[in-house]
């Protein structure tokens, strides 16, 4: 089997934190009718920086851009697990969704969510994040194969709706977890190419051969002690970023440079 994982570590005092990309396509294909349709309602309602979408469960306010640290911030790009508590310990400190600004990262998945709070918004769930993600046309121009984060919109990996960076330049943390294996109920196959998503897109059925319906890609489980969700791939997958790429293994308090977060809002 083709090698598809590639490694990122951090240090947290004595502690090494590793995550794993995961394999996934730079092609999405075959996106069907089943899929929640997109219909843009404008920007006004919602604010600078983000836009509202129209999804099957109703309009969300998405941001544009993943987190970026606002200027009130101790810490304008954090490059450690420290940057990011040092800022959390300042009250004024919260994320933003502004174009050029390099996205927030090394922070958890209890630190992205406390970040979207202070700003009276939260983390996309799984399904709205795989909706949203689902209108990206091409991956060309995401930053799949640089050797790190890139300042937020800078290129045309967009949707069409102009959200930014769903695919590559840092990894988004999803509102969702797996614990022992299980996921909403559902017990996942182990690690392996995707052979067939849910509505939501998380893995069903996975095959020691690509597939090519769902672009190559590869879904990484683990059964032991309650995982997150990361989506989207990162600076580093190269041609594995893609709509597909999930990884369902991480620990929640990973902390990465290949690791961030996107914030939304409901109407």
């Amino acid at each position: 089997m083709k090698k598809w994982h590639k490694s990122v570590a951090v240090v947290l005092g004595a502690v090494l934190l590793s995550t794993v990309a995961i394999q996934a396509s730079d092609l999405m294909r075959n996106i069907n009718g089943n899929l929640v349709g997109l219909a843009i309602e404008g920007e006004g309602v919602c604010g600078a920086g983000s836009v509202a979408v129209s999804l099957g469960s109703g309009t969300l306010c998405v941001d544009r851009y993943e987190a970026a640290v606002a200027e009130t911030c101790p810490v304008s790009d954090p490059n450690t697990p420290f940057d990011t508590q040092k800022n959390l310990n300042d009250t004024a400190c919260e994320s933003v969704s502004e174009e050029g600004k390099m996205p927030w990262k090394y922070v958890s998945l209890a630190q992205a969510q406390q970040l979207c709070a202070r700003s009276g918004k939260r983390l996309p769930n799984n399904d709205e994040w795989y909706a949203l993600a689902s209108a990206v046309r091409d991956y060309g121009e995401c930053n799949t194969s640089g050797t790190g984060a890139r300042a937020t919109g800078v290129s045309t990996c967009s949707t069409p709706s102009g959200i930014y960076d769903l695919v590559g330049n840092v990894w988004e943390w999803v509102d969702a977890q797996v614990t022992e294996g299980v996921y909403d109920g559902r017990v996942l196959p182990e690690s392996g190419y995707v052979d067939l998503v849910d509505a939501d897109g998380i893995v069903i059925e996975t095959a020691r051969v690509a597939n090519e319906d769902y672009g190559k890609d590869y879904a990484l489980t683990n059964a032991v002690g309650v995982r997150g969700v990361l989506r989207g791939g990162f600076f580093g997958s190269e041609e594995d970023a893609g709509l597909y790429a999930q990884n369902l293994a991480v620990p929640l308090d990973l902390k990465a440079p290949g690791v961030g977060f996107r914030c939304v809002r409901s109407l």
